[in-house]
């Protein structure tokens, strides 16, 4: 009767075991699944805050631009009336 009783023991301590082993892998699944998916998140709210920015970057170079050019449009139109800004009219 022992023996049996051995086995009986066994196949529930293999069974239990091989129950915590799926639950442990199912876990580890889970885990993986929501690391994913805060990592494409993540990745696609990079993605967005570069292209943001680059617009940003863009526009403010464009505004350089412009003031570069209104600053030589007034240098041109200074030098044209013989204008010294620090000592007042040639």
């Amino acid at each position: 009767m022992i023996p049996l009783i051995v086995l009986a023991v066994a196949a529930l301590t293999a069974a239990a075991v091989a129950v915590w082993r799926v639950r442990r892998l199912r876990r580890l699944y889970r885990l993986l699944a929501r690391e994913t998916a805060a990592y494409r998140l993540t990745e696609g709210c990079r993605d967005q805050d570069y292209a943001a920015f680059h617009v940003q970057i863009e526009e403010l170079l464009a505004q350089r631009d412009v003031l570069t050019e209104a600053d030589r449009v007034l240098d041109g139109a200074l030098a044209t009336h013989h204008y010294d800004p620090e000592g007042g009219s040639a």
